[in-house]
């Protein structure tokens, strides 16, 4: 049976955001407190908190949905339903394991065999301070309980994650591009980056580390897509990966409206 016998995409949507709403808020108690405990690895660069936020997260998901599948950033996929989650835990754990107050949750939701072009809702949720942010496909995006328009004059922040020098090059070519009097900003959780701008809060969000994966964006990719925004590949074509287990999703570059999307595809292409 497909998902939408049992669950409204409002439905899903207040579901995700309940459970991503829990989940920082367990978050948020823990914060800046007993911190040699929950930055312990326990492999790679999985620590304590980690594991015990997604485990906490598993358990809300099945009281919520019952039978369904969980694709999420520590334990991979697990169970199986007709509603797959996409979860990131904690997106910004070394911020979190620091005491800097910039972190998220997310969580979405679709179709089990969709791509992240068919998350039909999902919700980022702050862990220390502001709203969560949601949307349902078709139904809109919101801050909190207040339904969002699309946004029309976006903020200037341009979000940006480089790591090798090369990258500078091209961050170069899409500001330039852009214009003059963008301020550049990278804080630590790219979810959150990637919803601010889908909302308007930014123009553009630019990850050249081809380090993200589909738990990391699924949420926020939804959000910008429902708001009226683009997400886009490394070739500037709009962004699409599987939700059948973590994948990554390489270049990724968000931005809030369609004429932006336009002109950083040319940009990238040259064309």
């Amino acid at each position: 049976m497909a998902p939408e016998q049992f669950f409204e995409t409002e439905d899903l949507r207040q579901i995700a955001v309940r459970v991503a709403g829990e989940a920082a808020g367990l978050l948020r108690d823990e914060a800046c407190t007993n911190i040699s405990r929950l930055s312990r690895v326990i492999r790679g660069e999985t620590t304590q908190v980690d594991l015990e936020v997604e485990d906490y997260i598993i358990d809300l998901l099945r009281r919520e949905l019952g039978q369904v599948r969980i694709v999420t950033e520590e334990q991979g996929v697990v169970g199986e339903g007709p509603v797959t989650a996409v979860v990131d835990p904690l997106d910004g754990s070394k911020n979190y394991l620091n005491c800097i107050p910039w972190a998220s949750v997310s969580i979405a939701l679709l179709e089990s065999g969709g791509t992240l072009r068919d998350v039909k809702a999902g919700a980022v949720a702050p862990i220390f301070y502001g709203d969560v942010i949601s949307f349902g496909r078709g139904r809109g995006c919101f801050l909190g309980a207040a339904r969002l328009e699309k946004p029309s004059n976006p903020s200037r922040f341009i979000y940006v994650y480089i790591e090798h020098p090369e990258a500078a090059h091209r961050l170069a070519e899409v500001i330039g591009g852009l214009g003059r009097g963008y301020k550049i900003r990278s804080l630590g959780s790219a979810a959150l980056e990637i919803a601010y701008t889908g909302i308007g809060r930014g123009t553009l969000f630019l990850d050249l580390r081809s380090k993200l994966r589909n738990v990391d964006i699924a949420a926020a990719m939804g959000i910008t897509l429902e708001c009226g925004g683009e997400v886009l590949g490394a070739n500037g074509e709009p962004l699409n990966i599987g939700t059948g287990q973590v994948e990554k999703a390489g270049t990724v570059i968000a931005v809030p409206n369609a004429s932006l999307a336009s002109r950083v595809a040319k940009i990238l292409t040259g064309n």
